[in-house]
């Protein structure tokens, strides 16, 4: 019953940010919506392609958001991530920010071309982000959050994990969304809302991550107000990132 009451205030309060739509008063639901066709499976063309488009948009241009490694040490590279995406107002205006976590690098693919193509692991707009498989792209993969400090988790966690591939659309195309109506995702209980101070903070355990090629990863996410030099900025959607290959 608590759960179900603090959805429907979340949900609430997401409604009134979206219509106030400021950076530091960031709305969980501010992450994108108009056009784009989509993939299915391996790589082929999905019959829900224009959901897709006003699911999730379809801008094609390349990000100019940064990707860069802040620190790489003991094989855990930290990466800054700009999804800030021109901030929550610009959002549907901007595309999303495509990342090979594999090179540590922004991965040059456009809304439209990410559908067909395999060299990006993660995808991220605003608060929202999706792996390269199912619904998201051609790759084989997917995500799962697991109950356990980054720095202890090893390949044999995921020996039994449940890994959650991308599936945007039932049989009938009607998008699936969160309870703040945004696409739902692999990644969709990454954050914890504070409701007073209109902020998102990472929520606790660590992120097993397949990418597109299936290569895995742990990761966890240390910051959505970061800046390129590892410290605590303003705007929404700039993510401090730590990753360790499996």
């Amino acid at each position: 019953m608590i759960e179900i009451v603090k959805q429907i205030i979340l949900s609430a309060l997401v409604l009134c940010l979206t219509g106030c739509g400021s950076d530091a008063s960031d709305s969980p639901a501010a992450g994108g919506a108009t056009g784009e066709a989509g993939a299915q499976g391996a790589g082929e063309p999905s019959a829900c392609s224009a959901a897709r488009e006003q699911l999730l948009g379809a801008v094609d241009s390349v990000s100019t958001g940064d990707v860069s490694v802040v620190t790489k040490e003991a094989g855990v590279t930290t990466l800054y991530v700009g999804a800030t995406a021109g901030g929550a107002a610009a959002a549907a205006m901007n595309p999303w920010i495509f990342v090979s976590i594999e090179h540590s690098s922004r991965a040059e693919v456009s809304d439209v071309s990410a559908t067909s193509s395999s060299a990006w692991d993660l995808a991220l707009k605003r608060p929202l982000l999706y792996t390269n498989s199912g619904d998201g792209g051609p790759g084989h993969g997917g995500a799962v959050l697991i109950d356990k400090d980054f720095a202890d988790v090893t390949a044999e966690d995921a020996t039994d994990a449940e890994f959650v591939t991308e599936k945007f659309f039932d049989a009938d195309c009607n998008p699936i969304v969160d309870v703040t109506g945004a696409a739902a995702t692999s990644f969709s209980n990454w954050y914890d809302y504070d409701a007073e101070a209109h902020t998102l903070s990472p929520h606790a355990g660590t992120w097993l991550v397949h990418g597109a090629t299936g290569k895995l990863f742990k990761l966890r996410i240390d910051s959505y107000y970061g800046t390129p030099e590892g410290g605590t900025g303003m705007a929404g959607g700039a993510y401090l990132i730590d990753v360790a290959p499996l």
